[in-house]
Parts: structure tokens; sequence; C-alpha cells
């Protein structure tokens, strides 16, 4: 083979591997949107806006029921409940949806209107760990509610950090659960939250 056409050969050769290369580096590039596993990121939230969150709920606080915010995860221990909008609750440690007492934990996911487990208080006040965020939308219009059966409905701010509510004055040995759900709904326009906490004294 003479010298220019090994060239010629070498420059086509060279030609095809970088259209080739080009082609597949899309699909190795993760998009910058996106978490690891492929999940996407969480939008992360300014301190600004987690302090109005917070300025927001107390200013909406019912009487027998105080805020404090820990930041942190809420743990999960003892019975865990694991609620979806759609699907059968599963709870890890104990019989499903059997009257529970505190402390017990739990997940939701996709919830717009769901109760939570029964359970009952042997204090008249105890306290719940909550952090939640939405899933769709995250329109300002809609926001994310727990009512407690007997008396006292708060605010969860959808921006994921971790609060404790504290509600008092509450009847003992009595059968109670906790509501969740979206405000703002009309339509095919619901608001989605997931989130996870802990029921403890």
């Amino acid at each position: 083979m003479s010298h220019s056409l090994m060239k010629r050969s070498l420059g086509i050769a060279a030609a095809v591997t970088t259209g080739l290369l080009l082609l597949a580096a899309p699909a190795q590039a993760a998009p910058k949107t996106e978490a690891a596993g492929g999940q996407p990121a969480k939008p992360t939230v300014s301190a600004a806006e987690i302090a109005a969150n917070n300025a927001a709920v107390w200013a909406s606080l019912p009487p027998n029921v105080t805020m404090t915010v820990t930041g942190k995860k809420p743990k999960l221990q003892g019975p865990i409940d694991h609620y979806t909008q759609n699907g059968p609750t599963t709870t890890t440690g104990v019989t499903t949806l059997a009257v529970s007492s505190i402390p017990y934990s739990f997940t939701f996911s996709g919830v717009w209107s769901l109760n939570g487990r029964d359970f009952q208080s042997t204090r008249t006040t105890f306290c719940k760990d909550i952090e939640a965020t939405w899933d769709y939308p995250q329109g300002s219009y809609h926001q994310f509610k727990v009512s407690l059966s007997a008396g006292g409905t708060i605010t969860v701010p959808t921006d994921g950090v971790t609060r404790t509510w504290c509600w008092s004055n509450v009847p003992t040995n009595t059968t109670m659960h906790f509501y969740y759900f979206s405000t703002g709904n009309s339509g095919g326009d619901i608001a989605k939250a997931s989130g996870s906490g802990y029921v403890h004294y």
C-alpha cells in the first residue's frame, strides 16, 4: 500500500471513530439535574426561604401546638408505617394498621389525602417529627397539612427540613390518628408530597 493511500485510510478510520464517540457521548453523560441513581435532584432551599417558612408556621399554629426546627432527618425506629396514596399501607414491626402506642415511625409517598395509623397516647402531650417535599407540582398555592383527629392542624413546609410539633391537652387512652393532605387541589391539579417522621413523647 502506498504512503498516500495509507494516510487516507487512517484518516477515514479516525473520522469514523470520532463520529462514533460523538454519538456515544450523550448516552454516557449524566444530566446535571439528576442525582446518583438517576433520580431527579431535589431543589436546594435557601436559608431565607426556610426562615420564611418557619415564620409562617409559627404565625399559624393552633393554641395547643408548638413547633421547633430540628433540621435532622427523623429517626425511624419501632414500628414503621409506609403510606402511599393509592397502595396498601405496609408496616414493619407490628400488624398492619393495628392500633399502636407511641412511639412509632412513618414514611409516605405520593400523598394528597390519607389517614395515618390509629394510635393511643398515655400522656396529654406528645410530639411528631416530620419532613416533607413535593413530588408534583411545586406551586406556591399548594400547602401540605397534617391534622390530629383529637384537635390541631399544622402546615408542614415542603422544604425537606425536619421540624418537631408537640400537641398538648390531648385526651389520654383515646384512639386517634393523623390525617395528611394537600390544599389547593382542583381538577387534575393535585399536589402530592413525600416525607418521613416519628411520633414520640
